[in-house]
């Protein structure tokens, strides 16, 4: 029997249906192991195959748009906001608005080479990226007419992503989009933090835990959308991503890396997303800064796009065990 469930953080409905977990799937195509791709412009040395860099990782006094950088940050060629305006305005109908969509729209290199992906950066790497992800955001969210800030990475064909080079991407919004938006409004001031609640009473039932530690705590939320679909919460309480301590910023570059090695053994070849959500001015003060991380084994059908509501083949109780068991299983390198 499948079970209906609403998420206590988020407020929306999932179908929890593990039978469908057993329907074919052709899973499409597996990261490339080469670490060089002669058409690939994110790779080190075609650095003018790019827009120019509006800031990078590298030592200092080598000039910029060159070799020598272990991470850069690069207009979008292909912005979802912001460039030219548009010179014949769409005229909305009746009851409808139409306006240029504001903003900005970045992509972080993550590394100069074409391979591996970020799960297997080395941890210096990892440590170095997270704490340039951290500037970077900062610095969009201090740009005019910029609220609020998303971070987030999409890799493999799965999850919209279209270059195998290793890279993130930044976008700012001139307000709370609705994702945002919708979560912000869980939190009520002069109330206990909604997210810190629902984290407390996953540990106290830890069936969806994957790992708590003195920094953060990893679950699979009860009313997952996706498999092995995670929640990533830190425990202090900071509106922003970009108030993070040191600490915590090179903890989650153990500890996200890890979660993802984690996943791809359960399924490999996965592709994924994951984000960021608590950045940028607009967040108010009651905001919980978190990330999540959405695999993208199964494609919305018509019952999900048609219902609005998202069926799930795992139960965030069987992915959190098989999470936890893979992340065992790597020993020492497994987050502490």
């Amino acid at each position: 029997m499948s079970e209906l469930r609403k998420d206590p953080f988020t407020g929306r409905w999932t179908v929890i249906a593990e039978g469908r977990g057993a329907r074919p799937n052709e899973h499409a195509g597996h990261a490339p192991s080469v670490t060089s791709d002669p058409q690939c412009p994110f790779c080190e040395g075609r650095e003018g195959q790019t827009p120019p860099e509006v800031a990078a990782v590298r030592p200092t006094g080598l000039p910029a748009n060159g070799p020598g950088w272990t991470a850069r940050a690069i207009p979008n060629k292909f912005p979802s906001l912001g460039g030219p305006p548009n010179p014949v305005p769409v005229r909305a109908p009746a009851g409808g608005t139409g306006t240029d969509a504001a903003g900005v729209h970045h992509v972080v290199i993550e590394t100069p080479r074409h391979a591996p992906g970020l799960p297997h950066l080395s941890a210096e790497a990892l440590r170095e990226l997270f704490r340039f992800f951290r500037e970077r955001v900062s610095a969009v969210g201090e740009m005019p007419g910029i609220g609020a800030v998303l971070l987030f990475e999409n890799w493999g064909p799965e999850s919209g992503g279209t270059l195998w080079h290793p890279h993130a991407q930044i976008a700012g919004f001139p307000q709370l989009p609705r994702a945002l938006a919708d979560e912000s409004g869980r939190f009520v001031p002069k109330a206990p933090c909604r997210l810190e609640s629902v984290t407390e009473a996953e540990i106290f039932e830890p069936s969806r835990v994957v790992l708590a530690d003195r920094q953060f705590t990893v679950y699979a939320p009860f009313g997952s959308e996706h498999p092995y679909e995670l929640r990533v919460v830190p425990h202090a309480h900071r509106a922003s991503f970009t108030d993070a301590a040191d600490e915590e910023v090179d903890r989650l570059a153990e500890l996200l890396p890890a979660l993802l090695r984690a996943i791809e053994r359960i399924v490999p070849g996965i592709s994924y997303n994951w984000w960021v959500h608590g950045a940028g001015r607009s967040m108010p003060s009651t905001f919980h800064w978190h990330l999540e991380v959405v695999p993208r084994i199964v494609r919305p059908d018509g019952f999900e796009l048609g219902a609005g509501l998202f069926v799930n083949p795992v139960a965030p109780e069987a992915a959190a065990t098989k999470i936890r068991a893979a992340l065992e299983r790597e020993g020492p390198t497994a987050p502490r």
